[in-house]
Formats: structure tokens, C-alpha cells, sequence
């Protein structure tokens, strides 16, 4: 159920591009939405285009080896061996297993973006150790899409 980074890019796209026509208030920076709000409404465009996964925002769980849910947690820092909790913006895996984690991406407003750093090993560690297929940092504005960058 692999699907190529070209073809995931596509869909966020448009999503976006769909989102930005339904709901331009939500890239408007005089109303300062969050981006908790934001991500939940893109999440609901981009449902349709992955029929075989669960698309969730805020997912704070991952599933072992036997199947048990346990907290989602990563190295934020690659020079200790300590885990922090983290919870994606949105991801794109199935729930029952760690074996189809599609897609894990960071939301950010472009007025907001002064934790990208951290946005970025956040998404290389979602890539690293637990295994998704594509990372994503997504940075949108009044006039969408401001800066994609894949992991």
C-alpha cells in the first residue's frame, strides 16, 4: 500500500488549494486561527484520497510489536537516548499495526514558524524510528502553500 511521494505531494496540494477556496479565513493571519483548526480541516479533504488508512490529527499513540497502543514517542534530541511524547499535526497510517505509517506532517503558519528547527528533527525521527514512509513540514499562509519540505 507504498504510495509515492510525487502522488502524496499531489493530494496535499490540492487539499490545501481546496481548503484555501472553502475557508480563506483560516490562512488569514489578522485572524490568527490555530493551527490545531487548521490542520483538522485539512485532515477532512485529505481523508477521501487514503481509503486504506486512518488519517488522524494529534495522534498520540503507536502500536508494537504485539499489537498494545503505547504513548507515540521519539528522540527530539539525536544526541541523548531520552523520548519525548509527540503527537503529528496529521498522520496517515493504520491504527492496528506499525507497519503502514504512510505519512507524518508538521503544520506550521508562516507567522508562527519560529520552532521549524524543531518541526524538522521532530520529522526526521517520525522517518528514523517509527518508520513512515514520507515526513512533512507544511507551511501555509494567506495565499496557501508557503513552503513544503520532505523528509
Amino acid at each position: 500500500m507504498y504510495i509515492k511521494q510525487e502522488e502524496v505531494e499531489k493530494i496535499i496540494r490540492d487539499c490545501c488549494s481546496e481548503l484555501l477556496k472553502q475557508q480563506p479565513m483560516l490562512f488569514n493571519k489578522n485572524h490568527n486561527i490555530n493551527e490545531e483548526t487548521v490542520s483538522s480541516e485539512l485532515l477532512t479533504l485529505m481523508k477521501p484520497y487514503f481509503p486504506n488508512y486512518h488519517v488522524n490529527c494529534e495522534y498520540n499513540r503507536m502500536t508494537v510489536g504485539n499489537g498494545e497502543q503505547q504513548i507515540k514517542k521519539i528522540k527530539k534530541n539525536p544526541d541523548t537516548e531520552k523520548k519525548s511524547k509527540v503527537k503529528p499535526d496529521i498522520i496517515v497510517h493504520r491504527q492496528e499495526d506499525a507497519k503502514h505509517n504512510l505519512l507524518a506532517i508538521e503544520v506550521k503558519m508562516q507567522w508562527k514558524n519560529n520552532r521549524k528547527a524543531e518541526d524538522f528533527v521532530k520529522l526526521e525521527s517520525y522517518k528514523r524510528e517509527l518508520n513512515y514512509n514520507h515526513a512533512l513540514y507544511l507551511e501555509l499562509s494567506n495565499g496557501g502553500i508557503t513552503d513544503m519540505k520532505w523528509f
